[in-house]
């Protein structure tokens, strides 16, 4: 689509331009190991439909919206019973896990300034491992992040966390379970320790929310689901993502709270203008119901019984990749997960030539970089669109390690050079083109062997990493 057209123009023109901005876009065709959580044909035309039905809902206003009360009440009465909920606990839909987590911090921020006035430093003791959207919070909010250490199965240090807090911690936050590992933190010992210090606790379980509970009822030999929802005594808020494992259309999330006191402190409210008096219940002003109404109608169409049907299905697809990887000596398990998703690097042969040679039997997996003490590796998201085609992909990464090369540190000069721009200031006239052309990076496209770009980027430092990928996003939208 060009600019703002100057005649109306055809239905089937308009649709056709759609089509084909999505035709390179992934798709739930049972190839893809990331960003893909498909529930079959049925389900996603049903969400579809839901979705259509609720477009015109706004919540801002659900005295205007009646339907608005109905559907995010609905919601969250499912996901207080998911986590099993103590009486009076309450829940707020939101468009995102990112969303979630930036309420959750709000709300232990604006808290604190209520019932702990001698806080003028906020800080949050964060497992490394905890999701990035927990630094943005924190960036956009003023709170100070106290990174916590993990062992060497992934999960959060207690004797770290313990030594490092302090009477200005508000929130402390423990995964349910990590993305990149799959591991649960030990929530327990989190808790227990906020509790002791008077300070909130916050279970991420946005990609474990509406699996772990199924798990746990689908009873499969050898899984043990740790606990991490409110019968943990100290857990004050919980998020739990909608649009991933709940196979809701994007856009869809619940945070939780044990009390009224504790959502009051995210919400926002203004009569200081010359308009109608506002009040927000998230960073939202006018908000989309439709992604919520679809949310309801998947679950409700799946019920507790298809989501603990899918919960075995994807641990089963999970146990036959598992096998196969601690079968292989050229492979590593970073750890042994406790749901459907994980990480696995190589041993001394080149990961990210690895990956590229599964994404040219037309896998799409997600390679990562090394951070603190997780080397660059592998990382697959199990769903119930890729489960079937589980051994097919274990056949193919088998086949991709023969003759596989030692990995290639890349050129110093290069990695020099890409230093510098990280360290140039704003607006020093960097020629974004001509870098991003450099990187073999055409139409925002990937090239279809990225590993020497993967491998220049494991390399680069963390600062370099977020400058590039902010010039390259930025790049995108030119």
């Amino acid at each position: 689509m060009s600019a703002f057209p100057a005649k109306s123009q055809s239905r089937a023109s308009i649709l056709a331009a759609l089509a084909d901005a999505r035709a390179s876009d992934l798709t739930a065709d049972g190839r893809a190991f990331a960003f893909i959580y498909d529930a079959g044909q049925e389900t996603r035309d049903l969400a579809r439909e839901a979705y259509a039905a609720c477009m015109s809902i706004n919540g801002l206003d659900p005295t205007a919206y009646p339907s608005a009360r109905t559907l995010e009440r609905a919601l969250v009465s499912a996901c207080l019973e998911l986590m099993r909920s103590p009486e009076g606990a309450v829940g707020t839909a939101t468009a995102g896990g990112t969303e979630s987590v930036m309420l959750a911090v709000k709300a232990a921020r604006d808290h604190a300034r209520k019932t702990r006035p001698e806080v003028t430093r906020p800080k949050m003791l964060l497992p490394i491992t905890a999701h990035a959207c927990f630094h943005k919070a924190a960036h956009y909010l003023g709170v100070e992040v106290i990174t916590v250490e993990v062992d060497d199965t992934f999960r959060a240090k207690l004797g770290d966390a313990r030594a490092k807090m302090t009477s200005d911690v508000i929130l402390v936050v423990g995964s349910a379970p990590s993305y990149a590992h799959g591991v649960v933190d030990p929530i327990e010992g989190l808790a227990s320790l906020a509790k002791e210090h008077a300070t909130l606790m916050h279970v991420d379980a946005c990609v474990g929310g509406l699996v772990l509970p199924f798990l746990r009822d689908a009873q499969v030999s050898g899984v043990t689901v740790p606990a991490f929802d409110f019968t943990v005594d100290g857990v004050t808020s919980i998020s739990m993502d909608l649009h991933k494992y709940g196979f809701a259309p994007k856009g869809s999330s619940m945070l939780l709270m044990r009390d009224r006191a504790l959502r009051e402190a995210h919400y926002f409210a203004c009569a200081t203008w010359t308009g109608y008096t506002i009040v927000n219940s998230t960073t939202l002003g006018s908000k989309s119901l439709a992604a919520a109404g679809a949310a309801l109608a998947v679950m409700q169409h799946l019920g507790r019984e298809g989501y603990v049907q899918l919960a075995k299905t994807m641990w089963e697809a999970t146990s036959t990749l598992l096998r196969t990887i601690e079968s292989r000596p050229e492979l590593r398990l970073l750890a042994r997960p406790d749901m459907n998703l994980f990480a696995f690097t190589t041993r001394g042969g080149d990961l990210f030539e690895l990956a590229d040679r599964l994404t040219a039997r037309g896998w799409h997996v997600q390679p990562t970089y090394g951070f603190g003490p997780s080397p660059a590796h592998v990382h697959l998201t199990i769903d119930p669109s890729n489960a079937p085609h589980a051994q097919a992909f274990a056949s193919d990464l088998e086949a991709c390690l023969v003759d596989l090369p030692e990995g290639v540190a890349p050129p110093a000069e290069v990695l020099a050079m890409l230093e510098s721009v990280a360290s140039a200031p704003a607006g020093a006239g960097v020629d974004v083109g001509s870098l991003i052309a450099s990187l073999g990076i055409v139409d925002g496209q990937l090239p279809s062997r990225s590993a020497p770009l993967h491998r220049i980027l494991d390399a680069a430092s963390p600062a370099l990493r977020e400058k590039l990928v902010v010039l390259f996003v930025g790049g995108l939208f030119a």
